[in-house]
């Protein structure tokens, strides 16, 4: 008795649908990714063997240059211009709604929060760059870092800190910013490091 062949059905897969799905994949990383913030100071941290990773929200940075000048950045755009309304009400200065936009776009500045009007309305990135940033103020007389911190928490309490030192800057200058940080009842932050390879 003779078998009964099976016919053969063909191999040919149809991959229109599978390419719409990585363009449609392909198109929601573009939008939704976040770019690395342009740094106003560089800062080469130094290395560790901590794995802990720095949280990607809710994250207050206060970077110190290696000539130990203090940059401060809050990650959140709609609390960044709360922050600046609360520190013109206590230092008694006023922000026009295109600065206070402009700070609401600006992720790190060093400047006394009576220069931050003549940082704001400076018009275009290449002129930012060049704008002469001193600091932030955080000596015992004029404790403004330790104002932006402590406004900064009131706002979220939720608020994590961490510390972005220059590998080469000034110890007492870290020192400083750690004291400010217990005076506001802070006792608990992040170093940001690399990881250090074997």
């Amino acid at each position: 008795m003779p078998k009964v062949k099976i016919k053969r059905k063909s191999t040919l897969i149809d991959m229109t649908a599978m390419c719409d799905v990585a363009f449609l994949l392909l198109t929601f990383f573009m939008l939704t990714t976040k770019f690395k913030p342009e740094e106003v100071v560089s800062v080469d941290i130094p290395a560790s063997r901590s794995e802990l990773l720095t949280p990607d929200r809710d994250i207050m940075i206060i970077s110190i240059e290696k000539g130990g000048k203090a940059f401060f950045s809050v990650d959140n755009q709609t609390l960044r211009g709360d922050l600046l309304d609360k520190m013109g009400e206590m230092y008694k200065v006023t922000f026009t709604a295109d600065q206070r936009k402009n700070f609401q776009l600006t992720e790190t500045f060093g400047v006394d929060v009576r220069q931050l009007p003549q940082l704001l309305t400076v018009a275009t990135a290449e002129e930012k760059r060049n704008f002469a940033q001193t600091g932030v103020p955080m000596d015992t007389v004029n404790n403004q870092l330790g104002d932006w911190i402590l406004e900064g928490r009131k706002l979220n309490p939720k608020m994590r800190i961490a510390i972005k030192g220059d590998r080469q800057s000034d110890m007492p200058a870290v020192q400083r910013v750690i004291e400010i940080l217990q005076e506001r009842k802070t006792n608990k932050f992040n170093l940001i490091t690399s990881l250090k390879t074997n």
